[in-house]
């Protein structure tokens, strides 16, 4: 059996780490699209299970509604979600679950058309510096006299 030099046994190890780092954020990023991708997919079924539930007449339309509710302001579509809610408080008037996810699907709203308000904001300015910088940089022309 041929003997390992500590020199040798180091320099196997460091390989093996350089190798490791290198693959092991590929599969970490790997590993975190793939479960991304199946939570949208079991998000989307789980959807459109509801949707069948609630055209079908289920007994059970509130629960299905606030379920409904509460899948679209997961996957982000506030308009459906409050669409769910506003209906489920329409069928149960007092139920507080739906009415605190209706407090939370109109807060996140409004956050999202501030955050438009302040972008468009943000882009007049922008174009408003551009429009100034370029009338001060003609202004020191004589405009034919």
């Amino acid at each position: 059996m041929m003997k390992i030099t500590d020199e040798e046994f180091d320099l196997g190890v460091e390989m093996e780490r350089q190798c490791a780092a290198e693959q092991l954020p590929g599969a970490a990023k790997a590993w975190a699209t793939e479960q991304d991708s199946a939570k949208a997919e079991g998000r989307d079924a789980g959807i459109r299970l509801l949707t069948s539930l609630e055209d079908s007449n289920y007994e059970h339309l509130d629960d299905v509604s606030y379920a409904l509710a509460m899948a679209h302001t997961c996957s982000g579509d506030l308009e459906a979600a409050q669409a769910h809610v506003c209906r489920l408080l329409r069928i149960c008037p007092g139920h507080s679950k739906g009415a605190d996810l209706h407090g939370r699907i109109r807060r996140k709203m409004e956050e999202k058309r501030e955050q438009r308000q302040n972008a468009g904001i943000a882009i007049a300015a922008g174009v408003a510096l551009v429009a100034g910088l370029a009338m001060a940089a003609g202004g020191g022309r004589s405009r034919g006299r």
